[in-house]
């Protein structure tokens, strides 16, 4: 069963997965009007690294590199590596920066100006982002961005998999997906699955907070309106499918049940909440890690490696030949 305050981490991560997927650069240039008029001193520098430092130390899902992360922000502190620092944006990217080249996580990030803030939720089955069509050659097509949580993302996925049920083959176009809510993902496998079987899809392993102990959250595939078994499926993917999109990928590659086409993902796996710092600044320390139950490892650090490699404008036009019966190798120009 799962626990409130997990619930909680992957609601927020579901949230903010956008929100952090973005380079640290991009993040410091939408909200540089604003950080002009807010300025750090060196209490709310300390408080700041304070507070990471006791995240790092109490929830990162790796203990040991979270203690020498904290060490070393610490000891840049005291050497005074932050005096002169009053832009609250600059001091986040610093931060996210020292903290990328220790963790090798992309998932931790500091940020400027919470990502709540203006973010209206979802409350229709057009919040959850399915684009659906048929494309010659009766076959499916799903464009999906974001995986939204269960409630909002089911009724969504029942009505797409329904128009698209008696296509030939489908195509499912995970190329802008920046992440979400892990049940959905294992919502939109059971899809995909014997639905006479029970399918184990994906863990997620939680630090117990303040201990060096961890609980198992596991992923099962679950009853669906409709299946689409026996026919091919075909997964898109990029440098821009990141966190619950790479798991979607993953977990279906890991099942055999896809072939999924196009660039290497980014390889973010460990999922974390929100902690508000004070002076409008935010950490995510990831206090999960995902582990599949095949491969008994995950896509963090390296990304999701394509069955065929295709550049990335080519991705859709492989996947639809391969649809339609023709080699891939077929399509070089």
């Amino acid at each position: 069963m799962r626990s409130p305050s997990s619930s909680f981490r992957i609601a927020c991560f579901a949230i903010i997965a956008a929100a952090v997927a973005v380079p640290s650069t991009a993040s410091a240039e939408l909200i540089s009007d604003k950080s002009q008029s807010v300025s750090l001193d060196r209490q709310a520098v300390g408080k700041v690294v304070g507070g990471i430092a006791v995240e790092l130390r109490e929830g990162y899902v790796f203990p040991d590199t979270g203690v020498r992360a904290a060490d070393a922000l610490e000891k840049a502190l005291g050497e005074g590596a932050y005096a002169g620092v009053t832009d609250p944006a600059q001091f986040a990217r610093i931060l996210t920066e020292q903290l990328g080249a220790i963790t090798k996580d992309s998932h931790m990030r500091v940020i400027f100006g919470s990502p709540f803030r203006n973010q209206p939720p979802p409350a229709a089955s057009q919040g959850a982002g399915f684009e659906v069509k048929r494309l010659d050659g009766n076959i499916g097509y799903i464009h999906l961005a974001r995986f939204v949580p269960p409630d909002i993302f089911k009724p969504a996925a029942d009505e797409a998999m329904r128009n698209l049920a008696d296509t030939a083959a489908l195509v499912i176009d995970m190329r802008d997906n920046g992440g979400g809510h892990p049940g959905s993902v294992a919502y939109l496998i059971s899809f995909l699955l014997d639905p006479g079987k029970s399918v184990h899809i994906n863990d997620l392993i939680w630090r117990n907070r303040g201990t060096a102990t961890f609980r198992t959250e596991s992923f099962w595939s679950v009853a669906t309106p409709v299946h689409y078994v026996d026919k091919p499926v075909y997964v898109l993917v990029g440098p821009k499918t990141y966190s619950a999109g790479e798991e979607f990928a993953y977990d279906l590659q890991a099942l055999k049940r896809a072939t999924v086409v196009g660039e290497k993902t980014r390889g973010g796996a460990n999922p974390g909440g929100l902690k508000d710092l004070g002076s409008d600044i935010f950490v995510v320390v990831p206090t999960g890690r995902a582990e599949n139950p095949m491969t008994h490892g995950n896509w963090g650090g390296v990304g999701v490696q394509p069955d065929v490699p295709a550049a990335l404008g080519d991705t859709q036009e492989v996947a639809v030949a391969m649809a339609k019966g023709l080699p891939a190798p077929q399509l070089a120009r």
